[in-house]
């Protein structure tokens, strides 16, 4: 509600209830979704790299805050290889003047303001409605910033990637590390006709 940039890397795991589970499902994701969060998914260690990038940058241009979050245990856990990427070509997508806006609304004892009222629900609601276009922006500045990140890395990050035949008739909607064994299952198939 403050506006306030952040991001939380997450690695996504059940709730524990009755026993503690390592299953890799989202339960803890979708209980913050009511908190104004924005969520962004990996589904790999790499993107996992790639994509807390463009959430930290996303977070700090947008000044609202993230969640990234990938598979617990099958992607949090997994050794693999990464083409790392020279950090001084991150420091260039930074939007200064968003860092400096965020910096100067720091807490500070030489620039006294009010945080944290109370307010009736005419305010209150008012403020919610006037977020609401932040959120709507928040979708073109994640969009920008993977496009960004692509040149680098030159992959193909989108908001959302379609993978298989044009033709297809059946789709499967999915994020998290099942995407990448959804992919070798579509090449399978298609290979046999």
């Amino acid at each position: 509600g403050e506006m306030l940039p952040g991001v939380i890397h997450v690695a996504a795991r059940s709730l524990s209830t009755h026993a503690l589970s390592i299953f890799g499902d989202h339960q803890d994701i979708y209980a913050t979704r009511q908190t104004g969060m924005c969520m962004l998914s990996s589904s790999s260690v790499e993107e996992a790299y790639h994509m807390a990038m463009v959430t930290h940058l996303s977070s700090i241009k947008a000044s609202l805050p993230f969640i990234h979050f990938f598979d617990g245990f099958r992607t949090s856990h997994e050794i693999d290889k990464i083409k790392e990427i020279d950090l001084s070509k991150i420091e260039t997508l930074i939007d200064k003047k968003a860092l400096k806006k965020f910096r100067e609304r720091g807490l500070n004892n030489n620039n006294p303001n009010t945080r944290g009222t109370a307010q009736n629900d005419d305010i209150y609601f008012q403020n919610t409605e006037v977020r609401n276009k932040y959120y709507d922006n928040v979708i073109n500045i994640v969009e920008d910033y993977m496009m960004k990140i692509n040149k680098i890395t030159k992959k193909d990050y989108r908001l959302f990637n379609y993978y298989g035949d044009n033709k297809a008739t059946s789709i499967i909607v999915a994020m998290g590390s099942v995407c990448g064994c959804i992919e070798e299952t579509i090449d399978k198939l298609n290979k046999e006709g």
